[in-house]
């Protein structure tokens, strides 16, 4: 009996952590909402979550270490929105242009989104978050094992996908783009991976569902 109440104990250490950690993520996410990125300072996400200064630092040791956490919540928020997408869709090289599109997507709508990703790249090894990762990773191997994808490096392959990911997030939240902008950019991806100009062009653009 005591080794239940200990395991059930620490099971609700857990949750109780998860959800404090969770409640941080949020009050950050709406901050830089309100005031940007790089304004707020680490008293100001204390106070926007309503925690107390040691249970922040028992979370998130650095300031930048909890803009990595957004850009991992961040990554796979927009995840959650690409998957009725990917249902019945097989096809790796139409998976990635969706996830392309719908990431220029919600950097439009949700530019506070698509601030932290940018800003947050240097910890994206092959994807922001690890769901992520396994996702990118997983299509791309399909690829080449298909013979959908032609390349030499998956790790290349990995590399200049997501850096042409941030670099097209930068882009819509800087500059003036045109609607197709998202489409354009899963097509000059695809060609990157080894797919021909004409059948890139017309995965890119395949009505999303």
């Amino acid at each position: 009996m005591a080794t239940v109440d200990l395991a059930r104990r620490a099971e609700i250490g857990r949750l109780k952590r998860a959800r404090t950690r969770a409640t941080i993520i949020e009050a950050a996410l709406g901050l830089v909402r309100s005031k940007g990125l790089e304004s707020p300072t680490i008293d100001d996400f204390i106070v926007a979550a309503e925690v107390a200064r040691g249970t922040f630092y028992n979370h998130f040791e650095t300031r930048d270490e909890l803009l990595l956490a957004l850009g991992s919540h961040v990554a796979d928020a927009i995840d959650e929105l690409i998957l009725p997408h990917f249902a019945g869709v097989d096809d790796p090289a139409q998976r990635i242009a969706i996830a392309i599109r719908q990431f220029v997507l919600a950097a439009r709508q949700h530019p506070e989104w698509g601030h932290i990703l940018v800003r947050t790249l240097h910890g994206a090894e092959g994807g922001w978050s690890e769901g992520m990762r396994r996702g990118v990773l997983a299509d791309i191997r399909k690829g080449k094992r298909l013979g959908r994808f032609r390349f030499e490096s998956t790790q290349a392959a990995v590399a200049i996908g997501i850096g042409a990911l941030a670099m097209a997030i930068r882009t819509t939240l800087t500059e003036k783009t045109p609607a197709d902008f998202g489409e354009t950019m899963a097509m000059l991806s695809l060609r990157a991976l080894g797919v021909e100009t004409q059948e890139a062009e017309r995965i890119a653009r395949l009505p999303l569902r």
